[in-house]
């Protein structure tokens, strides 16, 4: 039985944030970067050949006939004129990079993907031979695995049915892999048909050897509600191959998920702005004190924590963050706990640590503002935690601020109060959110905030 769309986001944003999740990328999901999917590819081939397709053909044994006759050059060239293009842009890419993968495993051949990546600035390793294995730390970068092959390198290419049956001899490695983290991690397949055996082989094995102990994965389909045939597959999918699927009417509508599947994510992250200079005993031991419950509170509502260390409120949140998460035994900090320092002092410092705040806001659902020096009295330099404000403010963000006497968060909260009717969520709470409401009330409160801004945004 198909997966509905909330459930679907709920889970599957649940593994995204603890860190255990793959991207399956089929030839649908470059097909809206302008390439096309492998009936398109082939439909030129099949033409030559005098050969009907519909959505059974099997397009590897399909290459095979063309090779036999007229060669392995003639179907790669045919492949590189279709393939070799310098097209990109994807609204679809760019939302699949949102979710945050750092393993994407692919059966395309163009680099459309990769270009993606580029553009945000994030640095990746590609991988389509066995031998790139032995040359890369797949711990460092966004992995980008291509089981067919790369259109740069048309020998890598495998696209006939000889290719295909001697693909577990001449990709051993990878295909090792690839079984490996259908076990580790949770997949989401986007614009892939499962009609070559390669992933449903690979996961039957798994079955055969773990039994129905193994993990689920997710699938985006678009729906047939016409085929019977396909309703039965769905199924199978579900029962035998532990894939379970999100039907769409429409390929648009893919965008749509993905976007309300991001804006959970996002929700889930709670970006922490606040700094001193003061090294007076009251506010140090508030600090302490806010610190200490507000992260305890947050990571036990499955909330992360998100921070830039700012100048001694951000050692003491990052501190008592540690401390907690190692008193409960969890092993994988970085997944509930995400560090982001803005450091820069030579030129162009300010804008490069403003870009930087953009960046990392843009990935949360919430702000919460405490402290924050009025001047800097060396400089007369603007406020960091004003920066941020006004950041979050232009990206929509959950605001909730914190008044401590005589500092930034005091000023939010003033405007905010003021124009409380722009902050909804905050209305019934405002009052509570200052320096004279016990710190472990305090928390509650701001937990409370987030569950229901959460809750009116499923």
């Amino acid at each position: 039985m198909p997966i509905e769309r909330q459930q679907f986001i709920t889970q599957f944003s649940q593994q995204d944030l603890d860190g255990r999740i793959s991207l399956f990328l089929g030839s649908g999901g470059s097909r809206d970067a302008g390439y096309p999917n492998w009936a398109e590819l082939f439909a030129p081939i099949a033409k030559e050949l005098q050969i009907s397709t519909n959505e059974s053909t099997d397009y590897y044994r399909l290459a095979q006939y063309y090779t036999n006759a007229f060669g392995s050059g003639a179907l790669l060239q045919k492949i590189n004129e279709q393939i070799n293009r310098n097209r990109y842009q994807s609204d679809l890419l760019e939302k699949l990079i949102d979710v945050g993968f750092t393993n994407i495993w692919t059966t395309n051949f163009d680099n459309a993907l990769e270009v993606n990546y580029q553009k945000q600035d994030v640095l990746i390793n590609k991988l389509f031979k066995d031998q790139d294995f032995s040359n890369v730390d797949l711990n460092k970068r966004v992995n980008i695995f291509k089981m067919n092959g790369d259109i740069s390198n048309l020998g890598s290419i495998i696209a006939t049915q000889n290719d295909f049956e001697s693909y577990p001899d001449t990709h051993r490695i990878i295909l090792m892999f690839f079984k490996r983290e259908l076990i580790s991690s949770t997949f989401l397949f986007i614009g892939y048909s499962f009609t070559d055996h390669l992933v449903l082989d690979s996961l039957s094995e798994i079955t055969r050897y773990l039994g129905g102990t193994t993990n689920f994965h997710y699938a985006i389909m678009k729906s047939k509600p016409n085929d019977t045939n396909f309703k039965y597959f769905v199924e199978d999918l579900e029962k035998r191959y532990h894939i379970r699927v999100l039907l769409v009417d429409k390929y648009e509508e893919i965008n749509d998920v993905l976007a309300d599947l991001n804006e959970r994510i996002r929700c889930k992250k709670v970006f922490f702005s606040g700094s001193f200079r003061s090294y007076s005993k009251p506010i140090e031991e508030y600090s302490h004190q806010f610190s200490q419950h507000v992260s305890e509170a947050v990571l036990a509502a499955d909330y992360r924590i998100v921070n830039g260390i700012g100048r001694r409120f951000g050692t003491h949140l990052i501190g008592y963050a540690c401390e907690y998460l190692a008193r409960e035994g969890v092993k994988n900090i970085e997944n509930h706990l995400i560090v982001r320092p803005f450091v820069a002092h030579n030129i162009g410092a300010y804008e490069k640590k403003n870009a930087n705040r953009k960046k990392i806001i843009s990935q949360c659902g919430a702000a919460v503002f405490v402290f924050g020096d009025i001047t800097h009295a060396e400089n007369n330099e603007k406020s960091g935690v004003i920066d941020e404000f006004e950041i979050a403010q232009q990206q929509h963000k959950t605001i909730i601020p914190i008044a401590y006497p005589n500092t930034i968060s005091e000023l939010i909260w003033n405007y905010v109060k003021k124009n409380i009717t722009e902050y909804p969520y905050l209305e019934g709470t405002i009052d509570f959110l200052t320096a004279d409401c016990p710190p472990e009330k305090l928390a509650r409160i701001i937990v409370q905030i987030l569950d229901t801004v959460l809750s009116a945004k499923q």
